[in-house]
C-alpha cells in the first residue's frame, strides 16, 4: 500500500506552478536542467528527509518503501534533465501566458495528443475492452522559421516529463548527424548513439529536412522513423518544409548560372525525406502547417 502523500499543495507557488520543479540553464551544463523548487518542504514531511517512508503490506506488516513524494518529484526532474532540452528553451512549458490566437489551435492539439497517449498507457477495464481506443498520433508541425514551432514542442516535452512522468528525448536532426560523425571518430557504433532515441517513449525531432539531404542522412532518418514506427512509439517533428510548394521553405541555390528568380529551391517535406519516410510519418502523425509572424524578428524590433 502506498503512503498517503503529505506534501502541502504547491498550486499557489508562482515559480513552479504546482510541480515542485524549477527549470533553468547553467553555463556548466550542456542542456537545460530541472531542480527542486524552494516550495518543496525541507525535510520532506513524508520521510523526514531519509528518502524512505514506512507503509504496510497486504499482511499488515510494516515495510520501508521509497518515499512516494520525494521519489515522484525526483524522477520527473531526472526525466527532464535527460531529455536534452536546449538551454534557450529552458522555460518553454506551454504556459497560458504564451498562448495566443496564432498558436491556440496547436496548444489544443498537443493537449489531445498527450491525453490520447496517456489513455493508451492504461489498459481498458474488462467492460471497456471492446470500446474504441484513442490512437497514438504524433505531430509533424511545419511552417516558416521563427513562428515558435520548437518552443511549442519543448513545451510538450515539459508537460510530458514534469507533469506526467513520461520519458522523452528532444533531438535537433543536424545535431544528431554531427554527434554521429563525432562518434565514428571516437570509435562508437551508430547504434550506441541512436539507441536512446529508439527507447524514449516520446521522440521530438527538430528541424527535419535540414541538411544536405545525402543518402547517409536519409538512411539515419529512415532507421529512426522505421524503428519507432514498428514499435508504435510517439514521434513529434518540426520542419520548415511543408507539404505545399507555395508555403514550404525556399532555399537559395548557389549556382551563378541561373537568374535570381530561378535560384530558389522550394522542396516540400515529402521531397526532402522521400516517399518511404513520408508514408510512415503520414500514418504516425497529424500534419499541421503553422503559418504566423516571425516571433524572433518581432522580439528584435
Amino acid at each position: 500500500m502506498d503512503v498517503a502523500p503529505k506534501l502541502p499543495a504547491a498550486s499557489s507557488c508562482a515559480r513552479c506552478g504546482g510541480t515542485y520543479v524549477l527549470t533553468d540553464h547553467s553555463v556548466h551544463e550542456e542542456y537545460a536542467q530541472a531542480r527542486f523548487c524552494g516550495c518543496f518542504p525541507d525535510p520532506c514531511p513524508s520521510c523526514k528527509g531519509t528518502g524512505f517512508a514506512i507503509t504496510t503490506d497486504a499482511q499488515g506488516r510494516d515495510i520501508a518503501a521509497r518515499c512516494p513524494d520525494c521519489e515522484k518529484v525526483r524522477n520527473r526532474i531526472k526525466l527532464f534533465n535527460l531529455a536534452r532540452i536546449p538551454k534557450k528553451y529552458s522555460h518553454s512549458k506551454l504556459s497560458r501566458e504564451d498562448r495566443d490566437e496564432e498558436n491556440k489551435a496547436i496548444y489544443n492539439l498537443l493537449k489531445v495528443i498527450l491525453k490520447n497517449y496517456k489513455d493508451l498507457q492504461n489498459p481498458p477495464k474488462p467492460e471497456e475492452a471492446d470500446s474504441r481506443r484513442p490512437e497514438a498520433h504524433g505531430l509533424v508541425l511545419m511552417g516558416p522559421p521563427g513562428t515558435g514551432k520548437t518552443h511549442l514542442m519543448v513545451g510538450f516535452v515539459y508537460q510530458c516529463t514534469i507533469r506526467e512522468g513520461i520519458n522523452c528525448m528532444f533531438q535537433g536532426f543536424s545535431a544528431l548527424l554531427s554527434e554521429l560523425k563525432a562518434g565514428y571518430s571516437a570509435g562508437k557504433s551508430e547504434m550506441q548513439i541512436i539507441a536512446p532515441h529508439l527507447k524514449a517513449d516520446v521522440l521530438v525531432i527538430d528541424d527535419l529536412g535540414k541538411g544536405r539531404n545525402t543518402d547517409w542522412e536519409l538512411s539515419v532518418l529512415d532507421m529512426l522513423i522505421t524503428e519507432r514506427y514498428n514499435s508504435g512509439k510517439l514521434v513529434m517533428v518540426t520542419s520548415n518544409y511543408t507539404e505545399e510548394e507555395e508555403t514550404t521553405f525556399k532555399e537559395l541555390l548557389r549556382s551563378k548560372e541561373k537568374s535570381e528568380e530561378e535560384r530558389f529551391m522550394a522542396d516540400t517535406i515529402r521531397k526532402r525525406v522521400g516517399e518511404r519516410i513520408y508514408s510512415r510519418l503520414k500514418e504516425m502523425c497529424y500534419f499541421v502547417t503553422f503559418m504566423g509572424r516571425d516571433r524572433r524578428l518581432q522580439m528584435l524590433s
